[in-house]
C-alpha cells in the first residue's frame, strides 16, 4: 500500500499541514483539502474514488476544483463517498449555485461530474482492491475515520477527533495492522480549545497511543501550522519508538 499525505501549500513550508488529503495507490482519495490543487492535471484524473472525513473546510476545500478538473463528456466520473450528513453540508453550503454550480444536479442531468455513495458506520466499501471501513469518530459534526485494508496489511486515518474507543476496538482485532495515522491538532497548553472543537491535543493524544501495539508504526499528523514547534517538542518528549510526524509529499509503503 502506497499512501501519501499531499502537500498544501505554496513554496517551502515544509512540514506545514494547511489542509488535508491523502492519496493511495494513486486511485484512492482520503479527504479533499488538497486533491484540486495536485500537479500534474494527469495525477488527478486518476483518483477514482474520494471518501470524505467530514465537512469542515480544510478537509473539502479543494473538492469543487478537483471535480471540475477531471470533469469530461462521459459516463466515467469519479465516486465521492461521505456519510449521510456530509452530503448533506455540501449540497446546502457548497454546490448550491451560490458557492458553486450544483454538480449534484448537473449530474442527474447531463454527463455526470460525480457519483455519490453514502457510507454507513463500519460497513466496509471496495476502491480499487482495498477494502475501506469507516468508524465513527468524535467531533462536533459526524465525522469519520478510515481502516483501509490490502489483503496484506492494514493502516487506520484517524482525524478530528476527541479520545475514542470504537476506532481501538476495531483495531485489536486487526492481525494485520500496518500503521495508524492519528491527529494531534493542538498542543498540552490549548487542551481546553482541543476539547472544545473536538481535536485531540499532546496530552490526549499520548493517552490514544496505549491503545496502539507498541511495534505499530504512528503517523501525527493534522498539527495546527502556528503550534507545529511545540507539539512537536511535546511528541518528542513522549520517546516512543516509531512515532514521527507525517512528513507532507513524502510516500510511505506499508
Amino acid at each position: 500500500m502506497r499512501v501519501e499525505l499531499l502537500p498544501s501549500s505554496i513554496g517551502s513550508a515544509g512540514m506545514l499541514q494547511f489542509s488535508l488529503s491523502v492519496l493511495i495507490n494513486d486511485y484512492t482519495a482520503i479527504d479533499a483539502g488538497t486533491i484540486g490543487c495536485v500537479g500534474p492535471l494527469e495525477r488527478q484524473q486518476l483518483i477514482r474514488d474520494v471518501f470524505l472525513s467530514h465537512s469542515h473546510l480544510d478537509h473539502i476545500a479543494s473538492l469543487p476544483f478537483f471535480l471540475d478538473n477531471v470533469y469530461r463528456p462521459v459516463p466515467e466520473c469519479p465516486r465521492i463517498l461521505a456519510s449521510a450528513a456530509t452530503f448533506e453540508s455540501l449540497r446546502r453550503d457548497i454546490f448550491n449555485d451560490r458557492i458553486w454550480p450544483d454538480f449534484v444536479r448537473l449530474s442527474r442531468e447531463e454527463t455526470p461530474f460525480l457519483r455519490l455513495q453514502e457510507l454507513r458506520e463500519e460497513e466496509s466499501v471496495n476502491s480499487c482492491g482495498l477494502q475501506v471501513t469507516p468508524v465513527q469518530l468524535r467531533h462536533p459534526v459526524p465525522t469519520l475515520g478510515f481502516l483501509v485494508d490490502d489483503g496484506a496489511g492494514c493502516v487506520a486515518f484517524i482525524t478530528d477527533t476527541l479520545p475514542t474507543e470504537r476506532v481501538w476496538e476495531l483495531l485489536s482485532q486487526r492481525r494485520n495492522l500496518r500503521a495508524v495515522f492519528l491527529e494531534c491538532s493542538f498542543p498540552a497548553s490549548s487542551g481546553w480549545l482541543a476539547e472544545k472543537s473536538g481535536h485531540l491535543c499532546s496530552r490526549t493524544f499520548a493517552e490514544e497511543l496505549r491503545h496502539i501495539p507498541a511495534e505499530i508504526p504512528v503517523f501525527a499528523w493534522h498539527l495546527k501550522p502556528v503550534f507545529f514547534e511545540e507539539i512537536a517538542t511535546e511528541l518528542q518528549r513522549l520517546q516512543r519508538p516509531g512515532l514521527t510526524i507525517a512528513e507532507p509529499g513524502r510516500v510511505y509503503v506499508f
